[in-house]
C-alpha cells in the first residue's frame, strides 16, 4: 500500500509580481515607521527608480519574449509548407499527424506571443504611459 503525503501537483507559471503592486505594500509598511522627512523623501525616492527599473526589465522580458515567438511562429509555418507536399493518395498517415502538430505549436507559440502582449500591456498602463 502507498500512501501519499500530498497530491502532486503541476508547477504554474505565474504572472510576473507587478511591480507598482508589490511597492504599494512595501509602501505601506515603510509609512508606518518613524523616519525623518528628509530621510523619507529619498526612501521614496529610491522606491520610485526601483519600479521603474523593474517596470523596464519585466517589459523588456515580454517583449523578448514575444519576438521569441514570433521566431517560431515562422520557423514552424516553414516546417508546415510540407503541406505542399501531400496530396490525396498519401500512403503516409504519420504526416498528417506531424502537420497537425505543427498546427497545434503554431496556436501554441501565438497565445504565448499574445498573453505577453496582454501582460507588457498592463505593466505599461500601470506605469503611466498607455
Amino acid at each position: 500500500m502507498t500512501i501519499r503525503l500530498h497530491e502532486e501537483r503541476p508547477l504554474r507559471q505565474t504572472e510576473p509580481l507587478n511591480p507598482v503592486q508589490l511597492l504599494t505594500r512595501v509602501r505601506a509598511v515603510v509609512s508606518m515607521l518613524d523616519l525623518n522627512c528628509v530621510c523619507r523623501s529619498k526612501l521614496n525616492a529610491a522606491l520610485e527608480r526601483f519600479e521603474n527599473l523593474e517596470t523596464r526589465r519585466q517589459l523588456r522580458t515580454l517583449l523578448l519574449d514575444a519576438r521569441h515567438q514570433a521566431e517560431r511562429i515562422g520557423a514552424l509555418l516553414e516546417l508546415a509548407g510540407e503541406l505542399d507536399t501531400i496530396d490525396s493518395d498519401e500512403t503516409d498517415l504519420g504526416v498528417f499527424d506531424e502537420i497537425t502538430l505543427l498546427f497545434q505549436d503554431i496556436g501554441a507559440a501565438a497565445q504565448a506571443g499574445a498573453a505577453d502582449m496582454s501582460k507588457a500591456k498592463r505593466l505599461a498602463a500601470a506605469r503611466g504611459t498607455g
